[in-house]
């Protein structure tokens, strides 16, 4: 007998077909940003949350603040995971004692918020100093209770052990020796973001190596629409289900004025996929002017809805939080009509378009290739997914416990019980009593359990009989 690692082996067979239309969750974006940790992935709560992690808008601009200012107008529970194209670097500020180097200053993270850092140097009692940082908002004060240091170790060890804005070195013998001089208010410099060339490998990477084992139900990269990278992202998701058992769904969009037809003969395929369309407007924090942003921040603001809702709840037919959507810039229209919105969904993309004054989700579908699935509606994937988890987690519990009769009926009585509760909060309609058998493999045992997802609304025949 071949032994293999304890495991699930998971198969979904779907036994219904979708000939006609008949908890509070949470996403993780990836994006640049000017300050904050790369490659970590950092649980967010508010915008506030975010600027003060990740820094704020810039000149040059990044990413991460618009998309997470869309998705914070719509919703809670972000996870950001910040990336760099390799040109990031730190802002910094070498301390002199006279003209020899003693001590380097570095922000804390690397990018353009790093500039706005100040140092002042001051002397106390002739022979030692004190130091204040601050980056305009927070001011640290570091001169030991007012005593003040009298070596470059002292006040390097004292930075790095309080500050949240800036680190120090101690340069090469120069501890005990040289103390640094005074100066006035300085700021640091040469801080760079490393926004400016951000290729697939970044995000897929991060995918691999951050976010891998992260549980999150919807994934977000904002200002990213290229069509190879958008399938390179969906291979990651894939991946993520069958090696790690975490499964989520790649939300993203179109580009700005991207026609229709050039929309659906995108090629990304897949229930872990959906593509929303048009583009949108938004005030530039920096320059509080109205720009055009492509459909992935669309998208942004899309998660933070979903996440909004409870997990048997599409996303049909709500309404989003953005400033305007915008179909074609040249012209100035931002509506599709109902014909073209039906030529977007027949091509699998999600419409938003403007019903009753505010911009509507037409319908929450994915890019699954067959039709007649239920796959295709976009909660369908979400509440198999939440079922998946919900009975593996449990299901991983029983590994070491005995293979036994009366075992088995314990395990399928527990599945049955988490298959009603999520009957009970309308998750599922209905279920079939869970089958758990005994294998050909003495260690092994088999479970079937068949469900009944919650359809969301999607068409109304109406009739009035008028006598």
């Amino acid at each position: 007998m071949t032994i293999i690692r304890p495991q699930i082996i998971k198969t979904v067979n779907v036994l219904s077909s979708l000939v006609s239309p008949a908890s509070q969750r949470i996403a993780a974006m990836i994006g640049t940003s000017s300050w904050g940790p790369v490659n970590t992935a950092t649980s967010l709560e508010s915008l506030s949350d975010f600027v003060s992690i990740f820094g704020d808008e810039t000149a040059a601009g990044v990413t991460g603040i618009k998309g997470a200012e869309l998705f914070f107008n719509n919703g809670r529970n972000l996870i950001f995971t910040r990336v760099e194209d390799g040109t990031a670097d730190y802002a910094d500020y070498m301390c002199l004692s006279t003209a020899t180097q003693v001590i380097q200053l570095k922000g804390k993270y690397k990018g353009t918020y790093g500039n706005n850092v100040s140092i002042l140097v001051e002397v106390i009692d002739t022979t030692k100093r004190g130091i204040t940082i601050s980056d305009g908002k927070m001011t640290e004060i570091i001169n030991n209770n007012g005593a003040g240091y009298a070596t470059n170790n002292d006040i390097a060890a004292a930075i790095n052990a309080s500050s949240s804005l800036i680190t120090a070195e101690v340069q090469s013998g120069q501890g005990t020796t040289n103390l640094l001089d005074a100066f006035t208010i300085t700021y640091l410099t040469g801080g760079v973001d490393g926004s400016t060339s951000i290729d697939s490998a970044d995000y897929t990477t991060a995918l691999d190596n951050v976010l891998a084992t992260v549980d999150f139900n919807f994934l977000i990269v904002p200002g990213t629409t290229d069509n190879t990278i958008q399938k390179a992202i969906l291979a990651k998701m894939d991946l993520r289900e069958t090696q790690n058992k975490k499964y989520s769904r790649y939300l993203t969009g179109v580009a700005i004025d991207e026609t229709i037809a050039t929309s659906i003969a995108r090629d990304s395929s897949g229930k872990r996929i959906s593509i929303l369309s048009p583009s949108i407007t938004y005030i530039n924090r920096y320059t509080n002017s109205t720009v055009n942003l492509d459909g992935s921040y669309l998208a942004c603001a899309y998660a933070g809805k979903l996440c909004s809702l409870d997990v048997e709840l599409s996303g049909t037919n709500k309404s989003i939080n953005i400033n305007s959507l915008i179909v074609n810039s040249a012209t100035g229209k931002t509506s599709y009509t109902n014909l073209e919105q039906q030529q977007l969904l027949n091509g699998k993309i999600i419409p938003v378009s403007n019903i009753n004054g505010y911009p509507t989700i037409i319908r929450g579908i994915t890019r699954y290739s067959d039709d007649t699935s239920p796959f295709i509606e976009e909660n369908i994937v979400d509440i198999t997914d939440y079922i998946i988890s919900e009975l593996e987690t449990y299901l991983d519990s029983t590994k070491g416990q005995p293979n036994t009769e009366v075992n088995r009926d314990l395990f399928g009585a527990k599945c049955d019980s988490i298959l009603q509760s999520a009957k009970n909060q309308n998750i599922i309609e209905s279920f079939v009593e869970t089958e758990v058998t005994k294998s050909a493999s003495p260690d092994s045992y088999n479970v079937t359990v068949g469900i009944v997802p919650s359809y969301s609304v999607n068409v109304i025949y109406f009739t009035l009989n008028v006598s």
